[in-house]
């Protein structure tokens, strides 16, 4: 059987206030200070007023998307058959058309890509070791030559050399 409860109006019945505290606290918007912006420069002045400052908020340009570079090494054919990216010969060429602005080191590259996308450091390295190229106009990028497996610095000792001139 349904539950019969009486109505919370019903139940205040024949209380002064019916929950509202004071007597006062009901009339229209008298608690409050007015409605909306009334009193902004008298008694709300120091929410409201005058002198607030007008908050602006820079919206920045849109970021591309950011890929991995053994991620890219997978997808290489699939974006070739989306025309996203070229085939030529044995190279890949991936750029801006990609739908990415930047290569992540993350991975293994087994293919040889031109990359004309930015990317980090690490992951130009993978890159080029694979025989690939970057040719991205990145500031303050100066490109170092990457050491193949088996190669290793060639130390001259000075030491002769030196002692003599100061002699």
């Amino acid at each position: 059987m349904v539950e019969r409860r009486r109505r919370k109006k019903n139940k205040l019945r024949g209380q002064r206030t019916m929950g509202a505290g004071n007597t006062k606290n009901r009339r229209g918007a008298g608690c409050r200070g007015g409605r909306g912006n009334a009193g902004a420069n008298k008694s709300k002045f120091h929410t409201i007023g005058r002198l607030k400052d007008k908050k602006y908020r820079l919206k920045g340009e849109r970021k591309g998307l950011a890929i991995s570079a053994g991620r890219l090494d997978e997808m290489l054919d699939e974006l070739v058959a989306k025309k996203k990216a070229v085939k030529e010969k044995e190279t890949y060429i991936v750029d801006a058309k990609s739908g990415y602005a930047k290569v992540l080191s993350e991975g293994e590259v087994k293919h040889k890509i031109v990359l004309r996308i930015n990317a980090s450091e690490k992951a130009i390295k993978k890159i080029i070791a694979a025989g690939g190229k970057f040719e991205y106009a990145k500031k303050d990028y100066k490109p170092e030559e990457v050491k193949f497996e088996g190669e290793e610095d060639l130390e001259f000792e000075e030491s002769e050399e030196k002692t003599e001139e100061k002699e």
